[in-house]
């Protein structure tokens, strides 16, 4: 028994010291891509180019996939929270409302840029949630995302809220090209993605969902799928009721 409990000591102090080490790379890593994107962004200003040059395109493609690894390092660093339960929540009673429409917003000049329709459709009343108001943006913004990026242009977005029983559940629609009912049980695992492009090709990190799955259940609440190929997804998640 003693020798038990020491071998698992040592198991927890290693992979405290993983965690350590990962995050302390991601923030070295995030710092100098943050000097890089700046760099960048100034170089393009400075130079005035026409986007659909040569030069143009090439510092648009630097920015653009220095963002990408940046936003890769973010979800790399929070699984890694995550994994090592050190992810803590402050919970407080939220309004739903106002978290929704926040989203919509900050996603107006993507959905526009898309020629895409975002709709927000609430009750008049709705109760308060117990959440914490940082993570539950995430949870959204991170569905919004995906909706719009397997959706095609003009194509339309929904989400909504209402109350069931003693939980609050919102619901974030697509009319994108729909998940396989064999990949939608693997949908939520870490590092897998599902080929919604139809042409074969992956994108992202693969720890969107898993990520956001994991903060449903912080939460205390549940996340679940429905999807028809070609017709769209339907991504909902429940939270508790103060």
């Amino acid at each position: 028994m003693d020798n038990c409990g020491q071998k698992s000591r040592q198991m927890i102090g290693q992979d405290k010291k993983r965690m350590e080490f990962i995050s302390a790379t991601t923030h070295e890593l995030k710092t100098s891509l943050t000097a890089i994107i700046a760099s960048a962004e100034l170089l393009s200003g400075e130079l005035q180019l026409d986007k659909k040059s040569v030069s143009g395109r090439l510092i648009q493609s630097i920015i653009r996939n220095a963002h990408s690894i940046d936003e890769r390092l973010s979800r790399f660093s929070e699984m890694a929270e995550l994994l090592a339960g050190d992810l803590q929540l402050q919970l407080e009673p939220v309004e739903i409302g106002p978290v929704i429409h926040n989203v919509a917003t900050r996603f107006y000049p993507r959905i526009r840029s898309r020629s895409q329709s975002l709709t927000v459709e609430l009750p008049n009343s709705l109760p308060l949630v117990k959440a914490d108001r940082q993570y539950l943006e995430e949870i959204l913004l991170t569905l919004v995302a995906n909706a719009s990026k397997f959706t095609p242009e003009r194509g339309k977005i929904k989400v909504g809220a209402r109350r069931d029983g003693e939980s609050l559940v919102v619901q974030v629609s697509d009319t994108g090209v729909g998940i396989p009912a064999e990949e939608q049980e693997r949908i939520f695992q870490p590092y897998y993605q599902v080929n919604r492009d139809g042409e074969g090709k992956k994108t992202g990190s693969g720890l969107g969902l898993a990520i956001t799955k994991s903060l449903v259940e912080l939460h205390r609440g549940k996340i679940w799928l429905t999807s028809t190929v070609g017709q769209g997804s339907t991504f909902a998640f429940s939270l508790p009721i103060t």
